[in-house]
């Protein structure tokens, strides 16, 4: 990454070498930045190498609850897989984030389970605006849909095929076509109900 100010970024050796430090009692915290002079945290959600091979570590900002954002263990094995020399930043929320590597970088925190440094903004980019989808378009998964008016259908014919040899008595025991009509029945009726609220849900 171009960086016109004066800005020192730490290396993946490095990084890799303070974080090792917490992958025995913590391989399971997540791991965080904390903004200087601000309250935000962000947490890891994935990294990539960019056009000028540096890596670059991708976050996003923590509201209440920690889920879904990279652990040590996680950032570790990711880690392991990039030159050691390539430089690191974080990019999140339309801002460019150094890491503060003076005296150490990560530290525990006492009231979560986090492992976290401290960042500074050196730059800001504009993310790319999230696409609502289009009016009256089809949220859900289409293979889900077919496969539900599938299973629906299969489950009529079965009740139908079933009555038919309860009737004439050519299907075997009676408790065995009983025993299909409910079965199939009810599997058409919840795939019935599933499709119908999902056209609700607006999927």
């Amino acid at each position: 990454m171009n960086i016109t100010e004066n800005i020192k970024l730490t290396n993946v050796g490095k990084l890799l070498g303070e974080l090792e430090k917490y992958k025995k009692n913590h391989w399971d915290d997540c791991v965080v930045a904390w903004l200087k002079d601000d309250e935000r945290t962000f947490g890891v959600v994935g990294m990539g190498n960019d056009k000028d091979g540096d890596l670059r570590i991708i976050v996003e900002e923590v509201d209440d609850v920690l889920e879904g954002f990279w652990t040590v263990e996680e950032v570790i094995s990711s880690l392991e897989c990039k030159g050691k020399d390539a430089r690191v930043y974080l990019a999140g929320e339309g801002l460019y984030l150094a890491i503060d590597s003076r005296g150490g970088i990560f530290t525990e925190a006492d009231d979560d389970d986090v492992v976290g440094c401290h960042v500074t903004v050196f730059g800001e980019y504009e993310e790319m605006p999230r696409k609502a989808p289009a009016p009256g378009k089809a949220k859900g998964n289409r293979g889900e849909i077919i496969a539900l008016i599938a299973i629906m259908a299969g489950s009529a014919l079965l009740v139908l095929y079933k009555a038919y040899t309860l009737i004439t008595g050519i299907g075997g025991p009676v408790w065995e076509s009983v025993l299909y009509i409910v079965g199939a029945s009810i599997a058409a009726a919840v795939c019935g109900l599933t499709l119908y609220y999902s056209k609700e849900d607006g999927r």
